[in-house]
């Protein structure tokens, strides 16, 4: 492995029937790291494509989401109860939920709205409490919401995003170590 830094990109843009041209614009919006296994990053594009990337495995993304959502990405964020789950924020307010160990579809495993009034400009997620040693149960994960017009939410996330099982882990680490 390279010594960092080093160049991530979604594809190679010499591979064939890309041609070699000019990439077209498609800077990265937000990065999000694992908070398990910190080699292992979200890189969220102006496009809605999300690189799945592994620095142990080379620059290219390991996985890709390529239009994802129905506006433009304005974050990416892994969960912080389940390692293979992510969030990303769109800008018509859409939080879309995605599992990485969902091979068969691109499709989101759950879309929920959040409203249309003011723009949703960021999405933070935290941990609060104590582990009860059930998983993580006792803990509390928080999704908080930052509006344009200076108001904060801040919801739980539901039970089913935030346990994670023992089978779960071990293939989140075979795929991403």
């Amino acid at each position: 492995v390279a010594p960092l830094p080093r160049a991530f990109a979604l594809c190679d843009p010499l591979e064939p029937g890309r041609g070699a041209a000019v990439a077209p614009m498609n800077a990265a919006v937000s990065i999000s790291f694992n908070p398990v296994f910190e080699r292992a990053f979200l890189a969220a594009h102006v496009n809605g494509s999300i690189g799945l990337y592994v620095d142990a495995r080379g620059s290219l993304a390991l996985r890709r989401w390529d239009g994802v959502t129905g506006g433009e990405i304005v974050c990416v964020r892994w969960s912080l109860a389940r390692p293979s789950m992510f969030f990303v924020l769109d800008s018509l307010c859409y939080v879309h939920v995605f599992d990485v160990l969902t091979r068969a579809t691109n499709d989101p495993i759950h879309v929920e709205c959040f409203g249309k009034v003011e723009r949703i400009v960021s999405l933070e997620l935290a941990a609060a409490g104590d582990d009860d040693g059930d998983g993580g149960s006792g803990k509390q994960y928080l999704a908080s919401l930052a509006y344009d017009d200076g108001r904060t939410d801040v919801h739980e996330i539901s039970a089913e995003f935030k346990r994670c099982t023992r089978e779960e882990m071990d293939a989140t680490r075979a795929l991403l170590t």
